[in-house]
């Protein structure tokens, strides 16, 4: 029997492209071929390729099965392109957890360290902001879920995770972030969210990544409405990943119309417990000329602003 994550994964079994000696042309003239699946492919190999090409194709062939067979799900996000990858999305769709992090200030551990995380899984949202709670919550992660999903996550919050808890992060991961550049959305998060207006919208006021950050200072320096504040921000960046994805997702299968894809569908948001303080509100934007000092202090706020640029968080 297949192991379970990959006993639905139908389009990556008959996905060539990631073998070495195919490419998008090679992979569509065998599907003009009828040659749908690897099986196929490994019977027909010796017909459509000579010399090495023939013995990398199947050699590529061979490390897939086998891969498969084991369930190793990673092998295959290491072995697809990032323009690719979205492929293993179907065959774990249910079972993706997207997720967020805010953090205490710029740059990874040990110069920040994460203050709130949001996991979106198995329609849950799943917040935590305690140091143990934190740990326990991502492991629960890593075991469960197949695959991950983030916002310009592979450059910042899988390795900022990774080095805070020590945690094997070797997991399939789509970036929404170099995916949606390439289907031509240029921006952080909330602006290309803004630019898809008819996804789901932010209901919170307006946030960004430097005020996650002083929202932290604030519950630490005794204003504990500010936790409650920067988890809705916090959520709200989670929480959103999902039907970006569905939307990335349906546009690639339309340039596939010969697979004959189903699309996906988001599943209703779930309903937020918390909500911004207007107090607290008011008291990030009465703190921000004093704020805008720290900014111009050499690499005082440099790496600060870059993520809430690379985010718009």
């Amino acid at each position: 029997m297949l192991p379970l994550s990959l006993a639905g994964h139908s389009l990556l079994r008959r996905s060539f492209i990631h073998l070495k000696g195919v490419g998008p042309r090679s992979e569509r003239h065998l599907w003009k071929q009828g040659i749908q699946d690897w099986d196929q492919l490994l019977a027909a190999a010796p017909g459509h390729f000579r010399g090495k090409r023939l013995e990398s194709v199947l050699l590529s062939l061979e490390e897939s099965f086998k891969a498969w067979e084991t369930g190793d799900l990673y092998y295959f996000d290491r072995a697809f392109s990032g323009q690719d990858r979205w492929r293993l999305i179907p065959g774990c769709f249910p079972e993706i957890a997207y997720f967020d992090i805010e953090a205490s200030g710029g740059g990874l551990p040990p110069l920040a360290y994460s203050t709130t995380i949001a996991f979106y899984f198995r329609g849950e949202l799943l917040q935590e902001h305690l140091p143990q709670p934190k740990r326990d919550l991502l492991a629960f992660i890593l075991e469960q879920s197949p695959m991950l999903c983030t916002y310009s996550g592979a450059t910042y919050d899988i390795p900022f995770l990774a080095s805070e808890w020590g945690l094997d992060f070797r997991k399939a991961h789509i970036d929404l972030c170099p995916w949606l550049r390439r289907q031509g959305y240029k921006g952080g998060l909330k602006a290309i969210q803004k630019q898809l207006s008819y996804l789901p919208q932010r209901t919170a006021m307006d946030i960004n990544g430097f005020d996650a950050v002083r929202l932290w200072g604030m519950y630490r320096g005794g204003h504990h409405e500010a936790l409650a504040s920067l988890q809705t921000y916090n959520a709200e960046d989670a929480l959103i990943l999902e039907p970006l994805l569905v939307d990335a997702y349906n546009r690639e299968r339309e340039l596939f119309p010969q697979l004959n894809l189903d699309a996906l569908v988001s599943a209703p948001q779930p309903q937020l417990e918390t909500c911004v303080d207007p107090g607290v509100y008011a008291l990030l934007r009465q703190g921000e000329s004093s704020a805008k000092g720290f900014w111009s202090q050499p690499g005082g706020g440099k790496r600060i602003q870059e993520a809430a640029e690379r985010g718009d968080r």
